[in-house]
């Protein structure tokens, strides 16, 4: 009886040794699979796929390409027109019309004037000689439209680069928080612990537990709300970069890199590359050209059409009349009842229009510097000191459970620990978070 029982306990034995090596397989199975197939995108990723993807940029792209071809088609001005015609007609005549068809036919030149069918193929070529500058104008405004579209990709890619950085700077800094935010949840429940301990030998009382139970749920609370944030953080990431795979993941630190940061180069760097300032200068450049080309419109214009023609009566004949025709063409309005001044008057108040604009964005985008640089100012300053503060209220903290435990130091002083650490980590990853997202800021405001 003994044996058999001690060979049950041994098949016992043997199946929970082979269940937890399977499981143990299975868990190993399951990491390499998650480690071959998860994506980690560190920022310079992040950025490769967002310059790639986003809808934006294929957006502004299209128009690129759009531009492109209106540049072709407005250089298509200078070279001729040639158009061709063919056309078969067939006549019937009726009584008393014999004298009227001789005179009417469709070509006075034509020898075949009563016949009963015509076949007409013409050809006809139009070149564009002197049109005081309307072709000329229209190239220059679909070239300075080109190069304009140039600068809004730019702008759009340097707003991209921009925005992918600070949401991923947003990520890395949720990521934190939720670990500092573990991390005084973990120390709560540990103290909670001591101090029920505390409560059963007869040392602290039950409103010191309550105490340290409301503690406990607030730092649930927040690490809920953190834990919330990261996911938000993550999605928008996920969103900017426009990815379809929902399983990644990314990894990254905030670092803390001095930089040289000089206020009077970033204005001179931004007043020579911003996109913003070339393209209203291109707009300005185009406001001008529009104003040359409505002041054109009730000015002479020379063309040249030339044209020949065949004409037979028998499609399968082999002898065809032909004619050719040349003329040269010398348009010029009189009166237009003041519609190309008026027009030209438009132009011209259009102009001024960009101008100041062009002051106008000038002051803001120097606005807009200095506030970058002042926010790299101030979260330098804020990261200089709070960096040693971390270790200090790391030690403060420890200090202060060593003493509660042996009853040398109040509840009260030993969460004021807890709190001052939390605030000084969440203070110094925040200032590195702002750091990071100003440098960002100030390469964007730089142009570049």
């Amino acid at each position: 009886m003994k044996k058999f029982g001690l060979v049950v306990i041994l098949r016992q034995s043997r199946r929970i040794f082979f269940l937890r090596c399977f499981t143990s397989f299975s868990m190993i199975l399951y990491v390499i699979f998650t480690y071959l197939y998860s994506q980690q995108f560190d920022l310079n990723k992040c950025l490769e796929i967002a310059l790639k993807e986003n809808l934006q940029i294929k957006v502004v792209e299209q128009k690129l390409i759009s531009a492109k071809a209106k540049k072709r088609e407005a250089f298509a001005g200078y070279l001729p027109n040639i158009s061709g015609s063919a056309s078969y007609i067939k006549r019937k005549e009726v009584e008393g019309a014999s004298a009227l068809s001789s005179i009417t036919s469709v070509s006075p030149t034509f020898r075949f004037s009563f016949a009963d069918e015509m076949y007409d193929n013409k050809l006809t070529l139009t070149q564009p000689v002197f049109m005081w500058g309307k072709i000329y104008q229209s190239n220059r405004q679909a070239s300075l439209n080109y190069k304009y579209t140039e600068e809004e990709l730019r702008r759009i890619k340097q707003e991209i680069t921009y925005k992918v950085k600070e949401a991923f700077y947003k990520y890395i800094l949720m990521k934190q928080m939720v670990s500092i935010s573990k991390e005084a949840f973990d120390v709560t429940a540990a103290h909670l612990k001591v101090i029920e301990k505390f409560y059963d030998e007869g040392r602290s009382s039950s409103y010191d537990v309550s105490r340290a139970k409301i503690s406990l749920a607030n730092t649930k609370t927040n690490l809920i709300r953190a834990e919330n944030g990261f996911d938000l953080a993550k999605q928008s990431l996920i969103n900017i970069l426009n990815l379809k795979e929902k399983d990644v993941d990314f990894s990254g630190d905030l670092e803390y890199v001095l930089s040289d940061v000089n206020l009077d180069n970033l204005l001179n760097d931004a007043m020579a590359n911003r996109p913003e300032l070339k393209q209203i200068a291109f707009q300005e450049d185009i406001s001008e050209s529009v104003v040359k080309l409505t002041s054109s419109g009730n000015k002479p214009n020379i063309a040249i059409t030339a044209s020949t023609e065949w004409q037979n009566t028998k499609f399968e004949e082999k002898n065809w009349y032909n004619s050719w025709t040349a003329v040269a063409v010398l348009s010029m309005p009189i009166f237009d009842g003041f519609s190309t001044f008026q027009k030209t008057k438009q132009a011209k108040a259009n102009v001024k229009q960009v101008k100041l604009g062009r002051e106008s964005l000038e002051e803001g985008i120097k606005l807009e510097v200095r506030a970058a640089y002042l926010n790299y100012k101030q979260a330098k300053d804020s990261i200089e000191a709070n960096k040693e503060n971390v270790d200090a209220a790391k030690d403060n903290l420890t200090t202060a459970q060593k003493r509660f435990q042996l009853g040398l130091m109040s509840d009260i002083e030993v969460r004021d620990a807890q709190f001052s650490l939390t605030q000084t980590e969440t203070n110094y990853i925040q200032a590195l978070y702002d750091y990071n997202v100003a440098i960002a800021n100030i390469e964007k405001s730089m142009g570049r």
